[in-house]
């Protein structure tokens, strides 16, 4: 289509035309379809929407500055919570067209504006940040954003800049989180010097052993705490009677299971030492004892006993125990391990003989 063959009123019909069957036209699409500048054709948009017979989708006429405030305020009232860009979409009016800023355009509307106006200059921002940074170097970016305010990657390059500025060696994001975990821990030590192993684990929510290379001594001499030795040797004299408590329980298990068949004890196995084997009716069972009073029985314990089936080519195992778990039967494989308490074991005959 050549548009300088077209007389002005030809150019108005084919614009006309365009507007009757596309009624929410804006000015960009009636360009691209029909390749005319509306605004040279007609004096305005507004002219040949009305020479159509369509009303405008929109109101064409400029507005001064007071009916943009008013349109501006109306939208405030009615999205008390909208921000400038929103305002600005829906109204096609730029707020900074008709007032200072938006905290104006919400005080004309007698609206509380929902935000605080960062006034800030950006020197003020960066030197925030470094310092931040400088006081609070195993900080993460997103402790940061949410203690300044402020996005570090508006104004820096990387983490690396910013501890360039600040004179301080970056630490990496997985030795930030070991260095934290340290910290509490020596803090916890401090707070608590005759705390356990176990105690520091729960009240720190950690593992002492993974979390200094030394481990526990490690964390205590950090800590500028004297390691309770005394409550070392009482640990180890209770580990004897816990020791001695399990062997009995074992061979009282041991001398109750001979009743049902052949009992070998402390079999080798490739991985390890099975507790029992127990011999019936031409059939081998693997007995594991664990003589847990403080504890439950978990999975790691289940799964060193498949380890002991899958050595000793049998599918079929027992857990002994004082307080079996809810779950007490685990199908793995081709192989069957039953949970039981102590007072269960006369059920090991029949449930040998259904497994046939």
């Amino acid at each position: 289509m050549k548009r300088n063959t077209y007389s002005i009123e030809e150019k108005k019909k084919i614009i006309i035309d365009y507007i009757k069957k596309n009624p929410n036209a804006t000015y960009k699409d009636i360009k691209k379809a029909t390749k005319l500048h509306l605004n040279r054709v007609f004096k305005s948009s507004k002219y040949a929407f009305e020479e159509a017979g369509i009303k405008p989708p929109r109101n064409f006429d400029i507005k001064n500055r007071e009916e943009r405030k008013r349109i501006i305020a109306d939208y405030i009232k009615k999205y008390p919570r909208a921000g400038g860009q929103t305002i600005a979409k829906d109204t096609k009016i730029n707020v900074c067209n008709a007032f200072k800023g938006i905290k104006e355009a919400f005080e004309f509307a007698g609206v509380n504006y929902p935000r605080e106006i960062d006034l800030r200059k950006e020197d003020d921002k960066k030197k925030q940040i470094i310092n931040f940074i400088r006081e609070n170097p195993l900080i993460s970016l997103s402790e940061i954003i949410k203690q300044t305010k402020v996005n570090p990657y508006r104004f820096f390059k990387n983490m690396d800049e910013i501890y360039t500025k600040a004179g301080i060696k970056n630490v990496k994001w997985s030795d930030k989180r070991i260095l934290k975990k340290q910290i509490k821990v020596i803090e916890f030590i401090k707070q608590n010097p005759l705390a356990t192993q176990r105690e520091i684990n729960l009240g720190c929510k950690t593992h002492v052993q993974n979390t200094f290379k030394k481990g526990i001594f490690e964390a205590y001499e950090k800590a500028g705490v004297n390691f309770p030795f005394e409550r070392l040797k009482l640990y180890g004299v209770g580990l004897e009677k816990i020791r001695n408590r399990a062997k009995t329980f074992e061979e009282e298990i041991a001398i109750k299971l001979s009743g049902y068949g052949k009992v070998n004890r402390l079999v080798k196995t490739k991985r390890g030492f099975a507790d029992v084997i127990l011999e019936r009716k031409n059939k081998k069972i693997i007995i594991e004892i664990k003589d847990y009073k403080d504890k439950d029985i978990s999975i790691s314990q289940v799964m060193q006993l498949n380890k002991y089936l899958e050595d000793c080519e049998c599918n079929l195992g027992f857990l002994i125990c004082h307080n079996k778990p809810k779950k007490d039967k685990f199908l793995i494989d081709k192989n069957t391990i039953f949970i039981l308490d102590q007072e269960e074991l006369n059920k090991i005959p029949d449930l040998i003989d259904e497994a046939r």
